[in-house]
């Protein structure tokens, strides 16, 4: 039988041509492979299995295959997976212990008229889990992994594989389409990160659900075999292949894929609920967005849950193959090693994480074991708040966005080498200065990516050396267009000297702000910093100002 359905006849020609050699070689099985296999010449591995001596174990997977029928983009198929064992392409296929399948199982795996979904998870998780593409025999020596249809990897030893034993010596059976092995055992179809996250019950409700409507079906340019290019310029193929690719899963991790291997650090389901209700606060967007678009309260509902979702998992996941932190550290897939060099914190990095305090011990209640790495679940919430998403918001003087009403400042960027006694951010400060030599410049600057709720405001200022004078400035901080912060001494503003004698930080006060701005286009934050330099007082101050960066601390509770 060489039917096969038609999106993927041309992929099954590659792989059956492939498999020629394999077949080629047949005449020399006997000698090669003497005191290993019994040769069964002319038996496909779904005709043995029928006619050989393997009783209940037998009968029941064969029942399964039968009953259960191939699917592809959405349709059920006419080839049900005893003929797949009867087509000319060459597996290996592990034979699974009937004793193992349960009443329920059975009642499922055998159904006849299965939905398209019951067909696909029966053959993923249980037809699949058993059959490996091409031949692969075993009883050596070495050690040696396959990957199964299923997509998952099992490790193969000499007596076993994924610790599930041969019976006695009933592996290696060859047939003329593939090889047979005889388990003592099932083989446990074992889920990777994401699909634990998927679909497990009380993880899709929090979090799974989530993540899952981002997941979209893409054609694997690699492995698929191009055709032409259509009116429009684009590309088309004979034979497509598809992949999954979870567009919220880029910036976190490929946890979906079965060649990797990555630590998962979750909280109980209980605590995940808990945590998101304390700090969901922190984003709320209300109903403006910058100065003209309104939006519903769905929508700014929508925007809190999805980044408020996202501030939780910040260091959720851990890529084991990719550890670019120091010895005895891990560091969470979030970690960039050039903001770790700015700002000097040990962000998105974890300590002695396997120490009774580490991250992947402390209140580790349950190790789940997938395909692809571990999932670490806690009773606690394993995470600090101030070294994931409550960060301070630094805004670097020469990279910042600044505006100017009626050109009373003039701004450029300047290099400043650092010495033993100054030193500044980049080497690189903010050059301001009134235009025409005028005194009373004024600049604002955008603020982005801020939660709602309180935030210390600093500027770090360099000192005029070479007037060796200090800056006198007042900071107005306006939240769309509303002043809500303007420090008073009484009825005079409020102004702020600053050390000459080192890089100065000066505190400007503390601001509560009244609604959340992350990863929003525009800005509805920004700070004023105004020259209270006067002609009455402009031999005691410097009218020319080097900024450093402004800095936004968050107040933690």
């Amino acid at each position: 039988m060489k039917h096969f359905f038609n999106p993927l006849r041309k992929s099954i020609w590659i792989v059956s041509a492939l498999c020629l050699f394999t077949v080629a070689c047949q005449d020399n099985w006997d000698e090669h492979y003497s005191t290993d296999y019994s040769i069964v010449p002319g038996s496909t591995l779904a005709t043995h299995l029928m006619k050989g001596s393997f009783g209940e174990d037998a009968d029941l997977f064969i029942e399964i295959l039968q009953n259960t029928y191939m699917t592809n983009s959405g349709e059920i198929l006419p080839y049900s997976y005893f003929d797949f064992l009867n087509d000319d392409q060459f597996l290996t296929v592990w034979l699974p212990k009937a004793s193992t399948i349960t009443d329920e199982e059975k009642a499922l795996f055998t159904k006849k008229n299965k939905t398209y979904l019951e067909n696909q998870n029966v053959a993923t998780r249980f037809i699949l889990n058993h059959i490996a593409r091409f031949s692969h025999p075993v009883g050596a020596t070495k050690s040696e992994s396959f990957y199964m249809l299923s997509k998952k990897r099992y490790l193969s030893e000499t007596d076993k594989i994924d610790d599930v034993p041969y019976v006695g010596d009933s592996y290696n059976i060859a047939c003329n389409n593939g090889i047979l092995h005889i388990l003592d055992g099932r083989i446990v179809y074992r889920q990777n990160i994401y699909e634990f996250l998927t679909t497990n019950e009380d993880y899709k409700e929090v979090l799974g659900d989530f993540i899952d409507k981002y997941t979209r079906e893409e054609v694997d340019i690699e492995k698929s075999v191009e055709k032409d290019i259509d009116d429009f310029g684009r590309t088309t193929y004979s034979d497509s292949v598809m992949i999954k690719r979870n567009i919220l899963l880029d910036r976190y991790g490929y946890i979906e894929r079965e060649d990797s291997n990555y630590v998962m650090v979750i909280p109980t389901p209980e605590v995940w609920k808990e945590k998101y209700d304390s700090i969901k606060k922190f984003f709320e967007y209300g109903f403006v967005f910058g100065d003209t678009s309104d939006v519903s309260k769905a929508g700014a509902d929508s925007l809190q849950y999805f980044w408020g979702q996202q501030a939780l998992m910040t260091d959720m996941f851990f890529n084991m193959n990719i550890q670019r932190g120091e010895t005895d550290s891990v560091t969470s897939t979030r970690f960039n090693e050039r903001d770790r060099r700015k700002s000097k914190i040990a962000y998105n990095t974890y300590y002695n994480p396997y120490s009774s305090e580490g991250l992947f011990s402390k209140n580790i209640i349950h190790t789940e074991k997938c395909s692809n790495g571990l999932v670490y679940v806690a009773n606690d919430w394993p995470f600090v708040d101030s070294l994931t998403f409550r960060v301070p918001i630094k805004i670097e003087g020469e990279q910042s966005t600044r505006h100017y009403v009626d050109k009373v400042a003039t701004t450029f960027e300047q290099v400043f080498r650092n010495t033993s006694r100054f030193t500044v951010s980049e080497e690189r400060v903010l050059y301001i200065a009134g235009v025409g030599g005028a005194y009373n410049w004024y600049v604002d600057f955008d603020i982005k990516n801020n939660l709602k709720g309180k935030y210390r405001f600093y500027a770090v200022i360099v000192p005029d050396i070479s007037s060796g004078l200090p800056n006198i400035i007042h900071p107005v901080v306006t939240y769309n267009r509303q002043t809500i912060y303007k420090p008073m001494d009484g009825r005079r503003e409020r102004a702020f000297e600053n050390d000459v004698n080192k890089v100065d930080t000066l505190f400007l006060g503390e601001v509560e702000i009244p609604n959340c701005d992350y990863r929003t286009e525009s800005s509805r934050l920004q700070l004023r910093i105004q020259s209270k330099v006067s002609s009455s007082n402009a031999r005691f101050y410097s009218p020319i100002m080097r900024l450093d960066f402004l800095l936004l601390e968050p107040v933690l509770e």
